[in-house]
């Protein structure tokens, strides 16, 4: 999924440069590229969410192990 998700990213990158490239020296077919530049926006937005969204996964899932092993003794009993 990480792959996937760099992948549109960069994909995306491509695509909004590649439109402001159009839009700037006025091709023919700007309509075209600026189309394909919205869609590159909207494929950086969901890789950066994506990313987004696995690093705060990641936080939680960190916090939860720590808590669990603060509330952990040596000899394995739970304080409460």
């Amino acid at each position: 999924m990480k792959r996937i998700a760099f992948a549109f990213a960069t994909i995306g990158t491509v695509f909004a440069v590649l439109a402001q490239y159009a839009i700037t020296n006025d091709w023919a077919w700007f309509r075209v590229f600026h189309t394909l530049g919205f869609i590159g926006y909207i494929l950086i937005i969901s890789a950066a969410a994506f990313f987004s969204l696995m690093f705060i996964h990641q936080l939680s899932r960190d916090e939860k192990v720590r808590m669990r092993n603060r509330t952990m003794d040596i000899d394995g009993s739970i304080d409460v």
